[in-house]
């Protein structure tokens, strides 16, 4: 039987270019992963012997059986240590031979990170991690859930905005080892990293992507961001759009059926329902806006419908008490109505002036200036992605429509119709 001192002279040896292949297989077996399993004591002595970035492979196995050796529940300081040291220093040609490796020594890691309280250690590794393991910057990984879920405990924002911000195309289980889970939680923490820099635009395309993923069941994370997209409409828009007709059916029932608290809310602001009784609601429903973490967002729908009831104020009236103000938009006074307001100038979402002297708002004509040079580069950028995405499009169309299981698909339901016709309607049944 091989000892892990034997082990580690292997990894020394093969990791050459030639030999990686050999190495490999080598780690794959079970003999191998016995002795990684046996030696749990030493691999992080092994592994601070090596070299990162000339045995980045034999470093994975390594880390990884150790992280099956630990109590990820309790959290290893030591074990974090070595692995947040090794995702930067790891050379990326040769993680990606074993991506599920990979991914699970990052799960790992999230998950030691949040045991020992420390979510912010693993933000850079984990940001490193991705780099490496992305064959181009339109992958999708199975660690860019766990990236984002550590920037959001850590509230780092902005660590994540690079990777929020890309579009994703391509998603390849073969070269990153993703599933269809990793896919719903990258839309998920996604987005609420987004709702987090007020994006919520982006949010919602995100939360939207996860509510369409073909499904034949409703499991968890679709039904969480159901929820968190009907809460985002309201706040971004006053309203909750219809869900497209390509959504599963199972999730469109959802929709009406398990949302509950949600669901009522929608239906009370539609209903042009004051501030101040759609706060009475959110109190007596706090228990399960809290159970799904929703309490934040309910309450900036509260305070959007209240905004959306001043913009309104606007198109009928020039000038207007604060008073009259706070009646209509369903405030609790004056007081509310002033600050409400002010907070809108100091957003931009309405132009007006208040006087101190009467209490009085005078509604203004928006300056709306689209010559300037910032938009002319945003424009000039917007084409340009819109460029880029059509040639993407038309590639994935070309791909599709020479796929072999789709044509033979394709043509199997074109003979099964043609059946159908030839065969004609199916006889009536003989009269009484």
């Amino acid at each position: 039987m091989g000892t892990l001192d034997a082990l580690v002279a292997q990894i020394t040896a093969l990791s050459g270019e030639a030999d990686l292949p050999q190495l490999l297989n080598q780690l794959k077996s079970n003999a191998q992963d016995n002795v990684m399993r046996q030696s749990a004591g030493g691999l992080l002595a092994a592994v601070a012997g090596l070299d990162a970035a000339a045995h980045s492979l034999g470093c994975l196995h390594l880390l990884e059986a150790k992280a099956r050796t630990t109590n990820a529940q309790q959290g290893d300081r030591e074990f974090l240590e070595a692995a947040c040291r090794f995702l930067p220093a790891c050379t990326p040609h040769q993680v990606c031979m074993a991506p599920e490796k990979f991914a699970a020594l990052c799960r790992a890691v999230k998950a030691h990170c949040l045991a020992l309280g420390l979510p912010k250690r693993g933000v850079a590794p984990l940001r490193a991690a991705v780099a490496k393991l992305c064959p181009s910057p339109d992958h999708l990984t199975p660690i860019h859930a766990d990236f984002f879920q550590l920037c959001l405990l850590s509230k780092c924002y902005g660590a994540a905005a690079t990777l929020v911000e890309a579009d994703i195309f391509t998603v390849d289980p073969t070269l990153t080892a993703c599933t269809p889970t990793d896919v719903l939680l990258y839309c998920y923490y996604g987005a609420l990293i987004e709702i987090g820099r007020r994006r919520y635009a982006h949010a919602l395309d995100l939360l939207l992507t996860a509510i369409t993923a073909p499904t034949m069941v409703l499991n968890a994370i679709t039904l969480a961001c159901l929820k968190k997209f009907m809460l985002v409409s309201l706040v971004h828009a006053g309203a909750v759009p219809q869900l497209p007709k390509y959504t599963a059916p199972i999730v469109t029932r959802a929709a009406k059926n398990e949302c509950g608290a949600v669901a009522e809310l929608v239906k009370l602001c539609t209903q042009d329902k004051s501030a101040a009784e759609l706060a009475a609601f959110a109190q007596g429903k706090q228990a399960e806006f809290e159970q799904d973490g929703n309490v934040g967002l309910v309450k900036l729908a509260i305070e959007g419908h209240a905004k959306r009831q001043i913009q309104k104020l606007t198109q009928t009236y020039l000038t207007l008490s604060l008073a009259d103000l706070a009646q209509q938009a369903g405030l609790s006074g004056p007081q509310e109505a002033e600050l409400a307001v002010l907070r809108m100038i100091d957003a931009g979402e309405v132009h007006a002036r208040i006087s101190e002297r009467d209490g009085m708002v005078h509604f203004l004509e928006q300056d709306e200036a689209y010559h300037s040079e910032a938009t002319s580069a945003a424009l000039d950028s917007l084409i340009g992605r819109s460029i880029d995405v059509a040639a993407k499009l038309a590639a994935f169309d070309l791909a599709v429509s020479s796929d072999r299981a789709y044509l033979t698909k394709t043509e199997l339901r074109s003979q099964r119709k043609a059946d159908v016709d030839q065969s004609g309607p199916p006889p009536e049944a003989p009269g009484p």
